[in-house]
């Protein structure tokens, strides 16, 4: 089974693999990988593959999972089977989108725990985040009092741990789950990301250590996006 290194080592930016297949030249499955795969209302990682062998270097454009493979499609053709490369992960991209990803964590945790407020889709990006929450009523006032709140809290410094619980286990504390639709995937064993003191969360994507790290949340605008759902966009800076 293919190994996903980022989901223990969210820091880790280079790391050795071999490659297990190639499909139309240009989308390659590695034996083990730290590329994030884009999923989850969260962008992909970049970065290189370097061939030991000739030290030709390919640029990975885009990863997904597909049919439970992590696939990443390079910008050129002429990696094959069995070559052993040296991958590097873009870490601005990388490091700008977990500061986004925790920084959302806290702020879904406050709308959760304060306004009882579940998510109903989110995106980040390297230029835009946002997040759908199922309000009744667009209130302004309110969200901004919680963006307030998660830089309260973002001060606090609260470690951020990552470990694991069975389904039946994690199933049983509903706060793990800040899905309006609840927790989708059909997967035996959860990964919890658990700000501690604060808030956890079953999550697969990749987070800072610390909340120090997230910088400052900053509310941009919020509009209405159909029955019971509010769009609020925010940066990290």
């Amino acid at each position: 089974m293919q190994n996903a290194l980022y989901m223990d080592d969210s820091y880790l930016k280079e790391f050795e693999a071999a490659v297990v297949s190639v499909k139309d030249g240009k989308f390659v499955v590695l034996d083990r990988t730290a590329f994030f795969p884009q999923g989850g209302g969260v962008e992909c990682d970049h970065g290189t593959m370097k061939r030991k062998s000739d030290g030709e270097e390919f640029k990975v454009v885009f990863a997904g999972k597909f049919e439970g493979s992590i696939s990443h499609e390079v910008d050129h053709e002429g990696l094959k089977e069995g070559d052993a490369v040296h991958c590097t992960v873009d870490w601005d991209r990388r490091y700008n989108l977990m500061r986004c990803h925790t920084g959302i964590h806290v702020l879904c945790g406050v709308f959760s725990q304060e306004h009882k407020l579940l998510v109903t889709g989110n995106q980040l990006s390297t230029d835009k985040c946002r997040v759908d929450l199922n309000m009744e009523q667009l209130d302004i006032e309110l969200v901004k009092k919680c963006f307030g709140k998660a830089n309260e809290i973002i001060l606090q410094d609260l470690p951020v741990e990552v470990y694991y619980k069975s389904r039946e286990e994690a199933e049983k504390d509903p706060s793990l789950f800040k899905l309006a639709i609840g927790f989708p995937h059909d997967i035996d064993t959860l990964r919890i990301v658990d700000i501690k003191g604060f808030d956890a969360q079953a999550d697969g994507g990749c987070h800072v250590k610390t909340l120090s790290e997230i910088g400052t949340m900053e509310f941009v605008r919020a509009e209405n996006k159909g029955k019971q759902n509010r769009r609020v966009y925010f940066t990290v800076n």
